[in-house]
Order: structure tokens, then C-alpha cells, then sequence
């Protein structure tokens, strides 16, 4: 076997089926190969998979583990001398294969990439494919979610030259689609489909970037991504997400909390329950709690929702309601109204639950101790002390 083409899915029907149909169609003469397709614990590709139950090695974990790992994982079953790995995805040319291995053939080489058809001129670094000899590498380093491809090449370069090779190509995840990286117009707010708004106690740090990247690679609608830094001294909860509502452009918005991480296909069912009138929707939360009242880690709704249901005028959650209860006044009040928050199952998240709130600093936890029992006191004052779904 010349090659070993290894693929990481994690979710995404629609793009692991253009991924593997861009695969299936390589052209005839090019070098012997196999397919090995890694489930990382994917939502939605059930049906898909069952499909290549015997064409393609089928490896999978038993929760998220990430590219990393999960290539490494599927790096186990391959059995070509050539391991091309692809991330998120990637569609391949019907000749792509045959450059990479060529490539390989000159022992100098430690590692080469093909290059992206909409970015010709990016480095190795940012490919989304690398082929590389199967004895020469037994697991991929960590790194963080879309660098492993630069981790690897980085190492690979500690043993030979690591080069992009212009005669293979790959399309980017989603290119062809345009959904998640389609321009928006600035000038024109009503370009802007969804609006993200994710409040967190640190814009910069590791928790937030990865809730960021994965909106991104996953939000397949014209988007805008509103990250609200509640800071020092802290703003709770409620401060910044109707900050960051006042600031959204679009038609739907989004409140995150920066501990989700978002799923392919998340947001198509949710658009489509607030189309059909639902005031307020919500995505299941997989692999964790879950809350079936409204788990408010994640939630959308229409910018008629917002206007009809803010409490005073640019404050949609309650002001008074700082860190905790929010979300149960809320849902409380679109009760009262007919209208409780709708749990949309075909829609799916992870959560790390209550993360957002935890700190280290003593300080912070206690002022957020405090809060809280000023918020149970505010909640109970405006709707009494037994209301379904409220924290104890």
C-alpha cells in the first residue's frame, strides 16, 4: 500500500460527504491507497458512516478528543508508507495524491503539504493537509484546535525539509459552500444573519478562543461574533450580554456562554423554530447536564423577540439580575406569556458546565458568592420563592 489517506470527522454531514466524495472521485493511475476515517465522537454522521462500514477503516473514540489525538488514534490503522492527513475535512483534487508522495520519495524531506486552492500562497504551517512517511511519525503532538497541522510540521522539521507542493491542492472546509467565511458588508447591517454575542471574564484566554473557533468553524450563515470582556472589577452576567445585544447587527442573535463549544450543524435547526414562531430557542447539550426548561448556556432568538421582551429599553435580561436567574426570569416571563423557551434536539452543543463562573482568585469567588444571594433575593421579591426551574 503507497498511501494511507486519514481523515478526522467530528461532525458536519454535509461537509464529510463532499471530503469523502472529492476523495471517492481521484483520478485512475494515481498511487495505491486506503482510506481511514476517524469518528471523533461526531454527532450526526450515523447514516453517513454506515455507508463505508466496509470500504473504509471506520476507527472510533469514545469522546471528543480533538484532531491531535483522534489522528493519532487513526494513525494506528493505517498501513500505507505514506500517511496524508487531512483536517476538517478538506476536499481534495482528483490528483492530488501522486505530488505528495512523489514529494516523499527524496529522503531530505521530512514532511510536505499540498496548498489550498484559495490561499496559494500560505506556508506549511497553515495547510489543511499533510502527508509525511508512516515509520517517520508514531503520534501527532498536542497543540491547540487548527494548529495541529503547525505543530506537526514544526517537528517534522527538526528532521528534514517541511515544503508546500503546488501541484496538489486541497479546498479549504466550507470554501465551497461560502457559508461561515462569506463577506459581510459593514455598511449594510442586514447582511448580518446571526449574531453572536459571547460574554466572558477573559478575552484572551484559551476557554474563549476555543468557544470562538469553533462558532467559526461551524456557523455556515453570514455571522458577526460579538465577545463582550466583562473585566476587573467583573460586570456578572447580565451587563455584558445586553451590552453585547445593543451591539449586534443581526437578524438572530445568539447569547454563548464561552464554555460551549458548538457542533456542525448547530444553528439551521434553531433558525428554523424561530421561523416557525418559537420566541426563544435552544440547542441539547451532548455529553453533559442538560437542562430541558431552558438551558440558557446557549440560546437564540429573533430580533422580534427582543424588542417584544426587554424589560426597560437596550436590556433584554433583567439589570437587576447580575450574575445568576437570569435565565429563569426569563423563562418565567415568556411562560407567563405563552411562549417558554423551545428545546430543539436536532440542534447540538457541549458545555463545560459553570466554568464561566469559576475562578482561582478568592476575591472574585466571593464577590460572586455575594451576588448570587442578592440575585435569589431580587428573583424571589419579583416572582416569589417556588417557580419552577429556579436555583437553589
Amino acid at each position: 500500500m503507497q498511501a494511507s489517506i486519514l481523515i478526522v470527522l467530528d461532525g458536519g454531514a454535509e461537509q464529510a460527504l463532499r471530503c469523502l466524495t472529492s476523495i471517492a472521485s481521484i483520478e485512475p493511475g494515481q498511487p495505491e491507497h486506503e482510506v481511514v476515517v476517524v469518528d471523533d465522537a461526531s454527532v450526526g454522521l450515523e447514516a453517513l458512516l454506515a455507508r463505508l462500514e466496509g470500504d473504509v477503516a471506520i476507527v472510533r473514540t469514545p469522546r471528543r478528543e480533538g484532531f491531535a489525538a483522534a489522528a493519532t488514534r487513526g494513525l494506528a490503522a493505517c498501513r500505507g508508507d505514506v500517511v496524508v492527513a487531512l483536517r476538517g475535512a478538506a476536499e481534495v483534487a482528483p490528483d492530488f495524491l501522486a505530488p505528495l508522495v512523489a514529494a516523499l520519495e527524496d529522503p531530505a524531506v521530512a514532511a510536505v503539504t499540498p496548498i489550498t486552492a484559495s490561499a496559494p500562497q500560505d506556508p506549511p504551517v497553515a495547510a489543511h493537509a499533510v502527508a509525511l512517511r508512516r515509520a517517520d511519525v508514531a503520534a501527532l503532538p498536542p497543540a491547540p484546535a487548527g494548529l495541529e497541522i503547525a505543530a506537526l510540521c514544526a517537528e517534522r522539521a527538526r528532521a528534514g525539509r517541511v515544503e508546500a507542493c503546488p501541484a496538489s491542492v486541497v479546498a479549504a472546509p466550507g470554501r465551497r459552500t461560502g457559508g461561515a467565511r462569506r463577506p459581510i458588508d459593514p455598511d449594510h447591517p442586514e447582511a448580518v444573519e446571526v449574531s453572536i454575542v459571547i460574554p466572558t471574564l477573559d478575552a484572551a484566554g484559551e476557554r474563549v478562543r476555543a468557544c470562538v473557533a469553533a462558532a467559526q468553524a461551524t456557523t455556515e450563515a453570514p455571522h458577526e461574533i460579538v465577545v463582550i470582556d466583562n473585566g476587573a472589577p467583573p460586570q456578572g452576567f447580565t451587563a455584558p450580554v445586553n451590552a453585547g445585544l445593543r451591539a449586534a447587527r443581526g437578524r438572530y442573535l445568539v447569547v454563548l456562554n464561552d464554555d460551549v463549544e458548538l457542533l456542525p450543524g448547530w444553528w439551521p435547526p434553531l433558525r428554523d423554530a424561530l421561523d416557525a414562531g418559537a420566541a426563544v430557542v435552544f440547542p441539547l447539550t451532548i455529553d453533559g447536564a442538560m437542562r430541558h426548561d431552558f438551558a440558557a448556556w446557549c440560546f437564540a432568538l429573533a430580533r422580534e423577540t427582543l424588542e417584544a421582551y426587554a424589560v426597560a429599553p437596550g436590556e433584554f435580561l433583567d439589570p437587576d439580575l447580575v450574575v445568576w436567574y437570569q435565565d429563569t426570569d426569563l423563562l418565567e416571563r415568556l411562560r407567563r406569556d405563552g411562549r417558554p423557551p423551545m428545546l430543539v434536539e436536532r440542534s447540538r452543543i457541549r458545555h463545560g458546565l459553570s466554568q464561566t463562573v469559576e475562578s482561582e482568585d478568592p476575591q472574585l469567588r466571593a464577590w460572586i458568592a455575594r451576588r448570587i444571594a442578592a440575585d435569589r433575593a431580587a428573583f424571589e421579591r419579583k416572582h416569589g420563592a417556588a417557580v419552577p426551574g429556579a436555583a437553589r
